[in-house]
């Protein structure tokens, strides 16, 4: 497998008190390039401090995350926020729309905060942020504050401004965790989308089995190690299945 996202000998281990707690085992990972990855596991799996460790956002206390070469926590912290904010959008399962700025002002801050030295014109940004709204069905909302949303109207506008800075990896922890089936079947399905027509990378954390029909790699985390050609991820999920 080509490897555009690699993982070697991650580990992670807090410390709560007199308690160490070993969240990240080792782990070695490869993921290529427009691959389509959902990491399923019970809460306490490691999961998250996976992904979070792959975007840079957590520390590991050892091994190595390189993203297209760059051994992401060798950077400075400059650095390091500089990549994010280029190679990288971040999806939580909070919205995270700031509720005093309309649907198309939330969109385009993170081009705001981008610090590496390209200016874009405004009418640049806001036609890239009015093209994607676009396709997410949501132009006519643009003037809306988050606040006049419905939960499936926000997660799309997240969504838009995961994308606005045309980032190659998308990180999605929980992205339909509050959402009902119908709304979160859309959004499935806008990610799947995205993967096969932009060619974007696409990491997911979700406890739903819904993902499993889009994904194209599944990994089942549990007590910090992963698990990958997992026969039966429902069988896994339900401790029936991957031994250590």
């Amino acid at each position: 497998m080509n490897a555009f996202i690699q993982t070697q000998a991650l580990k992670k281990t807090y410390q709560l008190g007199d308690q160490r707690v070993e969240a990240l085992r080792g782990i070695e990972l490869t993921i290529a390039q427009s691959d389509f990855v959902v990491f399923m596991g019970h809460s306490g799996s490691g999961k998250t401090t996976l992904i979070s460790t792959i975007g840079g956002l957590t520390r590991p206390t050892e091994g190595s995350v390189s993203i297209e070469g760059t051994d992401i926590w060798r950077l400075n912290d400059r650095e390091l926020s500089a990549f994010r904010n280029r190679k990288i959008g971040f999806m939580f399962q909070s919205f995270s729309l700031l509720p005093s700025l309309n649907v198309l002002q939330n969109v385009v801050m993170p081009v705001i905060f981008r610090k590496n030295g390209k200016r874009e014109k405004t009418d640049a940004i806001r036609e890239r942020a009015l093209s994607l709204l676009a396709g997410l069905e949501m132009k006519k909302k643009i003037d809306a504050h988050p606040s006049e949303l419905s939960g499936g109207e926000q997660r799309r506008v997240a969504i838009a401004r995961a994308l606005i800075n045309e980032p190659d990896i998308i990180l999605a922890d929980e992205p339909t965790g509050e959402l009902d089936i119908r709304t979160e079947r859309e959004v499935i399905e806008i990610f799947r989308a995205i993967n096969s027509q932009y060619r974007k990378t696409i990491i997911v954390v979700s406890h739903s089995l819904s993902w499993l029909e889009s994904a194209k790699t599944v990994i089942i985390m549990k007590d910090g190690l992963m698990h990958l050609d997992v026969p039966d991820p429902v069988e896994a999920l339900m401790g029936r299945a991957c031994r250590p």
